[in-house]
């Protein structure tokens, strides 16, 4: 529990710096998933990359 304390300080303390990255991981995880649905398109990667985008949009209208 004091490990997850220190990680929630953290965060509090760096919250620009996280949202930054977590921006970061997911663009690039969309791209990911874009070509890979380009490649074999199939439902559940279609879903996926829709919840991503989504996930993007969330992002961006929250820090806002």
């Amino acid at each position: 529990m004091n490990k997850f304390n220190e990680i929630k300080d953290l965060y509090k303390n760096n919250r620009k710096l996280f949202d930054v990255i977590i921006l970061v991981v997911n663009i690039v995880l969309i791209f990911w998933q874009a070509i890979f649905s380009l490649i074999l398109p199939s439902r559940i990667n279609i879903l996926i990359l829709l919840i991503l985008i989504g996930f993007l949009i969330y992002q961006l209208v929250k820090n806002t």
